[in-house]
């Protein structure tokens, strides 16, 4: 049962009206024309003149620990984000209420947020269409009671749609039941037998390797009632993917209301239902066409099948040619449902964001473990074992998380004086020199996060641009981008926060790549352009406690979220 935060709490939470937001503050997928004007108005209130400027602050010297267990942070999930209360403190170090904060790579909106919350104005830039419309959202205060509204309304023009996809029948009382989820094996084909068999069916035995050494190993069950071992291996090839386990939920007066079955369960009853009712709804889906739009285009809009379409493709592990491709078609029937309704709704923005939020949890990358899911961050990676969850439950989850977050952002964000653009960073010609009073940016870093293959379903679903790679700063073999490239346009951006910074004022850059080279590469490029490192004898970091398997492991001086400070 989804908790819901009741409309009076909220009202008590927040008496004063929502704050308005300037016009034209953000502009979809294209450069804001009003840039300069933002920034021009701002200079006439904050004229630079070398003469009366007394700003005088020293480098931020503390190391930062900090959680990645806020309602805020888990607003939306974004590649490499960092949290935007450790940022604030270094807002608050380097700024007076009312200065302009510039973040050129803004990501998901980190930066500009936390400049909204110390009472600066803030200016966010990312070439991502994807990354400014989440940036839009978390700094736009919203009225959450107009929200929940407009989303109860989308759940009951959406709802007969989505029982009917996932209707189901609980072979118990025999009565309506709704699909949790469904789970996916692949099949392979066993060496010895030729049987072709689900994963999911094959049992785990314990075998020693040539080094003596006890390894766990998938066999093939044929076999191994016939007294043989031999391995199913994953790296063979996929036969496809078939649906082996349901789990549901009773709409009767069944106790507990969940319960599952299998395909090949002991059960007979629970077989029969299985194939009566749960195989018999998917045929029934695949049979029909889905009557609203989805996204069909080629990932990264590579037409030829015979290339890769990115570096983050992989044959077998992430197969797949089109955007639609990555969901089963009940998930893709449902999103399409769904997101139709986001669009027509009043507050079609901030239920977009919802929607955007939850895009992946209805992907075939979801894994099926026992005890839970979830989807490998930062790749492509289609699972032997997955998930098809329920997505108006998903979706319906993803909005508590993001109304959570909204009565945070609500209570924190003190001015909203905010120009969001989607443009690139090596040029800024709407931004006047010296009119910046403070840049913090988390810049990309080389080839290890490849932002414009991972947004790319994000922005095929909300239908933005996705012809902008060539001005992406990576470092990307298949598009043949490589170091010396990622390089120069680097330093291009760097030349330009330089010029649009104030003199004497401080760029706090932040970066976090397991290369010892690149680090180095970033100080020598920002020396190149004119700015000056602050002397400390330590490298600061932001400590954000939740560390990823490789960030636990890799025995490497960037483990943690390195921030060095330049001065201008």
């Amino acid at each position: 049962m989804i908790e819901k935060i009741p409309d009076a709490q909220q009202t008590a939470l927040f008496q004063t009206e929502i704050p308005s937001m300037p016009d034209g503050y953000y502009s979809g997928d294209q450069p804001n024309s009003r840039l300069r004007d933002f920034v021009e108005a701002h200079l006439a209130q904050h004229p630079y003149d070398p003469e009366d400027d007394t700003y005088n602050v020293p480098a931020f010297t503390k190391p930062i620990e900090t959680t990645k267990a806020t309602a805020i942070y888990n607003m939306h999930t974004y590649w490499s984000k960092k949290p935007h209360d450790a940022i604030r403190q270094y807002i608050h170090h380097y700024t007076q209420p009312g200065d302009l904060v510039l973040d050129s790579f803004c990501g998901s909106g980190g930066t500009a947020l936390a400049a909204l919350m110390e009472g600066c104005a803030a200016i966010a830039i990312d070439r991502s269409p994807a990354a400014t419309f989440i940036t839009k959202n978390y700094c736009t205060p919203v009225d959450t009671i107009a929200l929940r509204r407009a989303f109860e309304e989308l759940k009951k023009q959406v709802q007969p749609e989505i029982d009917w996809l996932y209707a189901t029948r609980c072979e118990r009382c025999g009565g309506p039941a709704t699909t949790a989820y469904t789970v996916y094996s692949q099949v392979f084909e066993c060496p010895r037998c030729l049987n072709r068999v689900p994963l999911f069916d094959c049992p785990v035995e314990k075998i020693q390797d040539t080094q003596g050494k006890q390894k766990e190993i998938t066999v093939c069950p044929h076999c191994q009632q016939q007294g043989n071992i031999e391995e199913i291996s994953t790296r063979a090839k996929r036969f496809g993917a078939v649906p082996v386990l349901v789990n549901y939920h009773c709409r009767g007066k069944c106790k507990p209301a969940r319960s599952e079955r299998r395909h090949n369960d002991e059960d007979a009853k629970k077989r029969e239902y299985f194939e009566k009712y749960d195989l018999a709804k998917i045929r029934e889906i695949e049979a029909k066409e889905i009557p609203h739009w989805y996204p069909t285009q080629k990932m990264m809009n590579v037409a030829d099948d015979t290339k890769p379409w990115g570096v983050k493709w992989r044959a077998g592990t992430s197969n797949f040619r089109t955007v639609d491709e990555l969901f089963t078609k009940r998930n893709l029937w449902a999103l399409a449902a769904i997101l139709e309704e986001c669009k027509a709704s009043k507050a079609a923005d901030a239920l977009l964001c919802v929607f955007q939020g939850n895009i992946l949890n209805g992907t075939k990358m979801q894994r099926y473990r026992e005890g839970g899911g979830g989807f490998a961050n930062g790749t492509y990676y289609l699972p032997q074992l997955s998930l098809e969850r329920e997505q108006l439950g998903c979706f319906a989850r993803k909005f508590e998380d993001i109304t959570s977050a909204q009565i945070e952002i609500q209570k924190g964000v003190k001015i909203t004086e905010i120009i969001i653009s989607t443009q690139s960073s090596t040029g800024l010609p709407n931004v006047p020199s010296n009119s910046i009073e403070y840049i913090f940016t988390d810049p990309p870093y080389a080839d290890k996060v490849q932002y414009g293959e991972l947004n790319f379903v994000w922005e095929a679903w909300l239908n933005f641009d996705t012809n902008w790679h060539q001005d992406e700063i990576i470092v990307n073999s298949i598009r043949g981008k490589g170091e010396e490239e990622w390089t120069a346009m680097m330093k291009h951006a760097m030349a330009e926060c330089y010029r649009v910074l104030k003199p004497g004022r401080w760029l706090s850059l932040c970066y976090h790549d397991t290369a010892e080279g690149t680090w180095a590469q970033i100080q020598d490029m920002m020396a190149e352009v004119g700015f000056v490192a602050d002397a400390s004898d330590s490298v600061l970091y932001i400590d954000a406690t939740q560390k990823s398997y490789n960030q636990l492991t890799a025995d490497k001086i960037t483990k943690r979220d390195l921030v060095i400070n330049f001065r201008k």
